[in-house]
């Protein structure tokens, strides 16, 4: 790992999120196998405007997630370089958000995150220079989102923690991270359009496809980039929790 992108991974990361930012409205506990999801709602999270290739893959979610029939008013944004406001993605605003993912007996829960990230923390919300920390993040889908069926996208540098971590590893949720928790992932650069990890998620993201393949599709095209690009494997990481194995996309 080259020592400039370390100081990339690292930057901005200062504080943690404490248990006193995630006092939200419990969602309804709803077992998944019973309630099909008829219906989603999105928080989309671009955590750094260091380089322009975070917000680019929210901007193109954000349009895919349309596409795909997903309520505009279903899908909120948030990121580092929007003007002052609602769209920043900054702790306030990240905690109103997931807070109104919670939903019906129908609904599904999605949470994408890109971002720098930071050694054995997490992701990296720079506007408000915190660390999303994995038990932070639980606690905030617990009290939103409860046991409807919930997909997380980590994507950055050491984002393995999330799917490492006993707490998120709940029954009800899919977890997919750009690389494991001891090592980057890459493509973090204003030459490039996404990082590696989300041009592939992009790419491997089709509606009605099972999570399980598109996490296969994720994980082969990113090793094939590092390969041509010339850097270290990031090794993309997968959790399925029991009640959603079988889940599919939107």
């Amino acid at each position: 790992m080259m020592p400039s992108l370390v100081a990339r991974c690292l930057a901005g990361a200062l504080l943690v999120l404490t248990s006193a930012c995630v006092q939200q409205q419990q969602a309804p506990s709803v077992s998944p196998a019973a309630s099909p999801v008829l219906s989603w709602k999105a928080l989309l999270i671009g955590g750094d405007d260091a380089q322009p290739v975070f917000s680019n893959a929210v901007d193109t979610l954000q349009q895919r997630l349309a596409a795909f029939g997903v309520a505009a008013q279903d899908i909120a944004v948030l990121k580092s370089d929007a003007p002052p406001g609602e769209g920043v993605a900054n702790r306030a605003n990240v905690e109103r958000q997931v807070h109104r993912l919670a939903g019906t007996a129908a609904t599904g829960c999605f949470v994408f995150i890109t971002a720098h990230g930071y050694p054995r923390g997490g992701l990296v919300l720079a506007r408000s220079r915190i660390v999303i920390r994995p038990g932070d993040l639980d606690r905030l889908l617990e009290r939103a989102c409860g046991a409807l069926p919930t997909v997380v996208i980590a994507s950055g540098c050491f984002s393995g923690v999330y799917t490492d971590d006993a707490t998120l590893r709940r029954p009800n949720r899919i977890i997919l991270a750009a690389a494991r928790a001891d090592l980057p992932s890459f493509g973090c650069s204003a030459s490039e359009r996404y990082t590696y990890y989300d041009g592939c998620f992009l790419d491997a993201l089709q509606q009605g496809a099972p999570w399980q393949a598109i996490a296969a599709r994720v994980s082969q095209c990113v090793s094939g980039i590092e390969r041509r690009s010339g850097d270290p494997p990031s090794h993309p990481q997968a959790f399925f929790g029991a009640s959603v194995a079988r889940l599919a996309a939107f």
